[in-house]
């Protein structure tokens, strides 16, 4: 087993995409994406992610046991950032929000598999936690690229996973 962060980044897209309203029953996000989203224009009718990788710590965690190597403990944070169109309803983007962090932060609080890459059946193996981050979620209107103001809310996650190196000589 080795690092996994570009899966967990992949992983927590599929996570997002698979959320669903409870009171629409629609899916909540109209797009996810890995990375930043500098024109969400398309997807102004609706409320869209973007999952970034922020930091992250890894360091020995003890020997690999019965392996020849080391366990490493890895820690990367991440940043979903869920907007909504503020120039056309303000009020209805704060809303649209507020319910969206009502229901991913729950999720986030409970979901401590997150689903693998392709086969969202199956969790990613080296991944054995899942938080909300350290830092304060948080929101702003921010102007983007495009011209427009769009509502951004922050939320950290935290994941944990471990793996084993193996040693090597140079």
């Amino acid at each position: 087993m080795s690092s996994m962060r570009q899966a967990i980044g992949q992983g927590l897209v599929q996570l997002l995409q698979s959320i669903t309203n409870p009171s629409t029953n629609q899916p909540l996000y109209s797009y996810v994406k890995l990375g930043s989203l500098f024109d969400p224009s398309p997807y102004t009718g609706g409320l869209w992610a973007e999952v970034l990788y922020f930091q992250g710590k890894s360091g020995p965690a003890g020997s690999g046991g019965n392996l020849i190597g080391w366990r490493i403990e890895d820690n990367p944070t991440w940043i979903i950032n869920t907007g909504a169109d503020y120039e056309a309803d303000s009020t209805a983007a704060m809303n649209s929000v507020l319910a969206a962090m009502d229901i991913v932060l729950p999720v986030l609080h409970s979901h401590y598999q997150i689903p693998a890459p392709g086969n969202p059946s199956q969790p990613i193996a080296s991944v054995y936690s899942l938080l909300e981050g350290d830092s304060n979620d948080h929101g702003q209107p921010v102007k983007f690229p495009n011209g427009r103001v769009y509502f951004l809310w922050s939320a950290y996650v935290l994941t944990k996973q471990q793996y084993n190196v193996t040693l090597a000589t140079f």
